[in-house]
């Protein structure tokens, strides 16, 4: 009877919060994975938490008559302002979990649309999609059994939600293309594309972005591993990522060559305000000489020049890394025995100049960060 009376409290407890702040459940059994989560850029994804989307938001034409429209992947949990209930608002909601636990675990399916594709939530109760290899194609239900007549009790699963682990998409990474796919502006013009090529590799969305780190996946199941929550440009980028992106150096008569290649799944950083770098030096002799900068973008524009992206109707160019390729920068410096050549690969969350332009001074957007360094030495 005991039992049936904490289940009840937890039931409750869940309509309660799934009103209001739906992660606010998720932390009693997952402490690891919702302390990761706090630093995410799911959770840092609505105005009040990123200087840039709001720098962005700011200068938008829709902002004068109170139509947010990026509500749909920026702010997906704060259901009045998706529902055009309410304008947008500084709320708890969008404070803290603008991007809940919830709204990527019950993530059923995704339309795929020319503007922009679309989250296609379960409407089963209480069903998370997540991804188990060696569960795959189950699904996990809350039990609670007794033995030896009563004196013991076992549970498995979860008294917050039944697991289905049979969705493919939480495999190959397809369910997070419902807002990283690509985004076309009412001009019919694509102003982001990640030309994502999972089906060319073996990995994906999922085996990049949440790699699996130490800790347990929750308190009621011990685990070595968990699936990594924390991802973020601002933060833990480079740490994860870096592996995917191989430096390499050819010397030849004339000076030598950088080769960068991108075992990534996507373009490096297509999006029109990210400005990509490689910079490269060399030591000689106790000093550094330092050679040109390559920078990767695609700029978008108008009347062949940049522009915002709602007022963007062509590509002016576009030097971004295309996924899987190997890019070749040449240098004119003769290399001499004892050299050693530093390579340094990066990008800037915001391009400098249009940060200026965008008012944008938050270090974390306007510094240069680096994604991967290696030193060759002749």
């Amino acid at each position: 009877m005991k039992s049936w009376i904490t289940f009840l409290l937890l039931l409750v407890a869940t309509s309660q919060t799934q009103a209001a702040l739906e992660n606010t459940t998720c932390k009693t059994c997952h402490p690891v994975i919702y302390a990761e989560y706090q630093n995410s850029i799911h959770s840092k994804s609505s105005i009040y938490k990123d200087a840039v989307h709001k720098a962005v938001w700011d200068k938008h034409p829709a902002k004068a008559k109170g139509n947010y429209t990026c509500a749909k992947c920026h702010t997906p949990s704060d259901h009045n302002v998706m529902d055009g209930k309410s304008k947008l608002a500084d709320n708890e909601i969008q404070q803290t979990e603008p991007i809940s636990c919830q709204q990527c675990h019950k993530i059923q399916s995704v339309e795929k649309h020319v503007k922009s594709n679309k989250n296609i939530l379960t409407t089963k109760p209480k069903t998370f999609f997540s991804a188990d290899k060696a569960l795959k194609g189950t699904k996990v239900e809350f039990k609670e059994e007794s033995h030896f007549f009563g004196m013991f009790t076992t549970k498995s699963g979860s008294p917050y939600h039944d697991i289905d682990y049979s969705n493919e998409g939480y495999y190959n990474g397809d369910s997070c293309m419902g807002c990283h796919s690509h985004k076309q502006n009412s001009k019919g013009f694509v102003v982001c594309d990640l030309e994502v090529k999972q089906g060319d590799s073996k990995e994906s969305c999922v085996s990049c972005h949440l790699p699996q780190v130490q800790g347990s996946l929750a308190n009621q199941k011990e685990s070595a591993t968990h699936a990594f929550h924390g991802q973020s440009i601002h933060n833990s980028t480079p740490a994860l990522l870096s592996k995917y992106i191989k430096l390499s150096v050819e010397q030849n008569a004339n000076g030598f060559d950088v080769n960068i290649k991108n075992e990534a799944t996507h373009t490096l950083f297509p999006q029109p305000l990210r400005l990509n770098q490689l910079r490269v030096s060399i030591e000689r002799d106790g000093k550094t000489i330092e050679l040109k900068t390559e920078s990767f973008a695609r700029v978008i524009g108008t009347d062949g020049k940049p522009s915002m992206p709602w007022l963007a109707d062509a590509i002016i160019s576009d030097t971004s890394i295309k996924a899987h390729e190997t890019r070749e920068v040449k240098y004119d410096t003769v290399l001499q025995k004892g050299d050693t050549v530093v390579v340094k690969f990066g990008y800037y969350v915001v391009n400098p100049k249009a940060a200026k332009k965008l008012n944008i001074t938050d270090k974390s957007a306007t510094e240069f960060i680096v994604l991967t360094k290696k030193r060759f030495t002749i």
